[in-house]
């Protein structure tokens, strides 16, 4: 971990959901500006742990804090981005962007949604409904939506996984753009991908389990920006995908025992 400022800090934290104990111990911490993935087999308590940062879910133990402040339910300053698009399909593509600015009281008077519409390649279907849309399109409301409140730390929650191999390919680009430009955010990205994690992040933390616990962490050497063809060619990228799948495994083995 560099010596920047840490924004995220998870410590100890335990989830238990229906009597079944889902995250043990879970500690780690996110630098300011920084983009972490955390990948591991499915049943391993990813989306838990998202969940319990974003203040969603209660903790058993442990504590969440972002700027040393508790996060014990949802705030604006933090934003999450759903795997299944969480839309609302009464409302138009643009009241479903301006949804959490309206929500907060807040008005828009530097243009911020017009530019992400512009930004995500919305503006031209920004009257359409959810239910007229591609599963890209879907996406990238919910992330210009998650984005629309400048919060300072973005969680994505395998938010790429229901739509095509090109279109997740362009999403990625599209949301690693975005996160380069603004100066204050960090990020949080839940998946499965391998590839996907190396691509997108500064550090890889691999959760095993069930009860999830951090097994691995791996910082990613490879300078940016990338792209999915400068990271499968840089000298570093065979040995970190074989320590990743080596630690997934290693996790499929122990959710399969357990279930």
């Amino acid at each position: 971990m560099s010596e920047a400022h840490q924004k995220l800090v998870v410590d100890g934290v335990s989830v238990r959901l229906g009597g079944n104990e889902i995250l043990r111990e879970v500690s780690l911490a996110v630098a300011e500006r920084e983009f972490i993935c955390i990948i591991g087999t499915s049943g391993g308590g990813k989306t838990t742990l998202v969940r319990a940062i974003g203040g969603l879910l209660p903790i058993e133990t442990g504590t969440v804090l972002l700027d040393d402040t508790p996060v014990v339910d949802p705030i604006p300053r933090i934003s999450m981005v759903f795997q299944h698009f969480g839309l609302f399909p009464w409302k138009t593509v643009r009241a479903n962007v301006e949804y959490g600015l309206t929500v907060q009281g807040r008005t828009d008077p530097d243009g911020r949604v017009d530019r992400l519409l512009e930004i995500m390649h919305l503006a031209h279907v920004d009257k359409k409904y959810p239910h007229q849309l591609s599963g890209g399109m879907k996406q990238r409301v919910g992330i210009a939506r998650a984005l629309a409140v400048e919060p300072e730390l973005l969680l994505l929650d395998e938010p790429f996984s229901a739509v095509d191999a090109i279109t997740r390919e362009l999403l990625q680009n599209e949301v690693l753009q975005l996160w380069e430009r603004n100066e204050r955010m960090s990020g949080v990205l839940i998946t499965h991908d391998i590839d996907e994690a190396i691509l997108m992040a500064d550090r890889i933390l691999v959760i095993s389990g069930p009860p999830g616990e951090v097994s691995l962490e791996v910082p990613i050497p490879i300078e940016r920006p990338r792209s999915a063809h400068s990271v499968r060619s840089h000298p570093a990228y065979p040995e970190l995908r074989e320590r990743l799948w080596s630690a997934l495994q290693a996790g499929g083995k122990t959710a399969l025992e357990a279930a």
